[in-house]
């Protein structure tokens, strides 16, 4: 998966926006750069709910992020692991941007039924700050022919089983993503 995602909706009852709101966001948002503060939905207090994060975790000694965790081997490495087991995330989005290898357009991937993509994340703290990474996979047949990655995708149905499932993030992993939409955004 590349390195961005939209929030962006104009209905105003929408879910995103009550997300949007539950974790504290009073302007607008649109695209979610790395770095950039967005809502995670995580359990907080026996509930399901939205809180901001940062997204990406910090590399010691350096300025550098890491945005996306491989889901074939973040169980096996420490710098994810822990918070795979502990803190899961499910990140919210309206799409999610991929540049071809080929040709280096850009493509936002959206839902083709529900109106919000879960992708699968964990988070930690660093310094009192609470980030975010995403879980990438293999792509499927709506990405395969623009990137070899993707993000792990939920389905709404299945969000509180990935967050509270003790093992659940081990079948999220491998269940095929809903459907998606391409819509070439630049070339």
């Amino acid at each position: 998966m590349c390195g961005r995602y939209t929030v962006f909706t104009q209905d105003e009852d929408s879910l995103m926006n009550k997300f949007l709101k539950q974790a504290g966001f009073i302007e607008p948002v649109s695209e979610i750069y790395p770095t950039n503060p967005a809502p995670i939905i995580m359990p907080f207090e026996g509930r399901i709910t939205a809180r901001c994060a940062f997204w990406g975790f910090p590399l010691t000694n350096s300025t550098k992020q890491v945005i996306n965790a491989c889901s074939e081997s973040a169980a096996g490495k420490r710098f994810f692991s822990d918070a795979l087991y502990n803190r899961r995330c499910v990140v919210p989005a309206t799409g999610f941007f991929e540049w071809s290898r080929k040709t280096k357009d850009k493509y936002i991937f959206t839902p083709r039924s529900d109106g919000l993509l879960y992708m699968a994340g964990a988070y930690n703290f660093y310094g009192g700050i609470k980030r975010f990474v995403i879980f990438t996979r293999s792509a499927d047949e709506d990405v395969i022919d623009v990137h070899n990655r993707m993000p792990v995708l939920i389905e709404h149905n299945n969000v509180r089983d990935y967050l509270c499932g003790i093992y659940y993030f081990e079948e999220a992993f491998i269940l095929p993503p809903p459907q998606l939409d391409r819509t070439l955004v630049s070339s």
